[in-house]
C-alpha cells in the first residue's frame, strides 16, 4: 500500500462520522486553512547515532465549500522518512441524499450520502479514522494495520451511506504493487482494487464493523485480497476498541502467503487526561520473522489547548529478540 501521513484532516466532515451514528453539519465557507503538526522524542533509537527528536506529521488543508452540496479538499502533508513535502489528499466530494441540509435530496432515513472521487484515505478497517496524530490517541500505530495495508492512501472514487444504525462505504481505486523485503524476487502487481466497509450499531455506543478488498492482479497466476473486522465501543468514561485483519498474498507457484494480527486497545479519560493501553499481535509470514506481540500502555495530558503531550510505553512480549521495549513521548497540536 502507499503510505502517506494523513488525507484531509480538516475534510474529514466530508468523508465520515466517526461512529455513524451522529449526522455531521457541513459550514459553508469560502476557504478554510487549518492544519496540525507532532514532535516525537525517544531515546531508544533503532539505529546508532539517530537523534532523539523527530519531527512526525505535519499537515496543511485546505478546504472549499463554494456549492451547496459539494466541497474540494486539498492536504500538504509533510514526509519524516523523506523530509519533503507532498500531496496528501485531493477530492471532491458530493453530497446526495439524506436528512441534513446540506444533501441536495432529502430522504428521512439516511443521514447522508453521496461520492468522493480523488485522492483519499482508504476506508478499510477502523484505524483509518486516526491515521493522524492529531486523532489518535496513542502514539504508536497498531503492527497489524502497519504490516497489511499500511495507512492505505489510493486514488479512486468512493461512494457512501451513513444513517443512524449503519454505515456503508465502497470503493474502487487504483491499487498497490508488493514486494517482498529482503531482496526477494517475488513481486505481485496490482491495476486496480475494489472493496468496500460496513457497519452496525446494535445498540448505543456499540459499533460492529466489516471489510473486505480484492486486488485486481496482472498476472492471472497471483492474488491478493484483505479482509478485516472490527469492534469499537464507549460508555461513560471508557472507550474500548478492537481489530483483526488478514492479507493473502498468492505470487504463484506456490508462494501462497498471509499476514493476519489483530490489536485490542482501551481508554479511560478524566477531567483533562487520559489513560491508554493497547495489545498487539501479528504473524506476517511474509517477512519471515517472529511472531511480533507487544504491550502498550501510557497517558495524555493537554498542555495548552489544543496542545496536548503524550507518553508511551511498548513492552515486547516475544520470547526472542525481534523487538525492543521502547519509551516514546508526543507532542501534538492543531491549528
Amino acid at each position: 500500500m502507499r503510505k502517506i501521513i494523513r488525507s484531509g484532516w480538516a475534510c474529514a466532515f466530508l468523508l465520515l462520522a466517526a461512529s455513524g451514528a451522529t449526522a455531521v453539519e457541513v459550514r459553508y465557507t469560502p476557504l478554510e486553512i487549518t492544519g496540525f503538526m507532532d514532535v516525537l522524542f525517544s531515546t531508544d533509537n533503532p539505529a546508532p547515532g539517530e537523534r532523539n527528536f523527530h519531527l512526525g506529521q505535519a499537515e496543511l488543508d485546505i478546504a472549499a465549500c463554494l456549492a451547496s452540496h459539494s466541497c474540494t479538499c486539498v492536504a500538504v502533508a509533510y514526509d519524516p522518512e523523506t523530509g519533503t513535502f507532498g500531496l496528501g489528499t485531493a477530492t471532491v466530494t458530493f453530497l446526495l441524499a439524506g436528512s441534513g441540509s446540506d444533501c441536495r435530496h432529502h430522504y428521512k432515513k439516511w443521514e447522508r450520502s453521496g461520492v468522493t472521487v480523488g485522492m483519499f484515505d482508504v476506508p478499510f478497517g477502523i484505524d483509518w479514522l486516526t491515521y493522524a496524530s492529531v486523532d489518535r490517541r496513542t502514539i504508536t500505530a497498531p503492527v497489524a494495520v502497519a504490516a497489511t495495508h499500511d495507512s492505505w492512501n489510493d486514488v479512486g472514487a468512493m461512494a457512501f451511506i451513513e444513517a443512524r444504525k449503519y454505515t456503508l462505504r465502497a470503493w474502487l481505486v487504483n491499487g498497490a504493487d508488493v514486494e517482498l523485503p529482503d531482496g526477494d524476487p517475488l513481486v505481485l502487481a496490482t491495476d486496480g482494487a475494489v472493496g468496500a466497509r460496513a457497519s452496525v450499531l446494535p445498540v448505543e455506543g456499540v459499533e460492529l464493523g466489516a471489510s473486505a478488498a480484492t486486488f485486481n492482479t496482472t498476472d492471472d497466476a497471483q492474488s491478493m485480497s484483505l479482509v478485516g473486522f472490527d469492534v469499537q465501543a464507549t460508555r461513560g468514561p471508557w472507550g474500548l476498541k478492537g481489530e483483526y485483519v488478514a492479507r493473502r498474498l498468492d505470487f504463484g507457484g506456490g508462494a501462497d502467503l498471509t499476514d493476519d494480527g489483530w490489536y485490542a486497545q482501551a481508554t479511560r479519560d478524566f477531567d483533562r487526561w487520559y489513560l491508554f493501553g493497547r495489545w498487539d499481535k501479528l504473524d506476517a509470514e511474509t517477512t519471515g520473522t517472529a511472531d511480533l506481540e507487544y504491550l502498550g500502555f501510557g497517558f495524555g495530558v493537554g498542555v495548552a489547548s489544543p496542545a496536548e503531550l503524550r507518553v508511551e510505553y511498548r513492552s515486547w512480549q516475544g520470547d526472542t529478540d525481534a523487538g525492543d521495549d521502547t519509551w516514546l513521548a508526543q507532542l501534538v497540536t492543531a491549528f
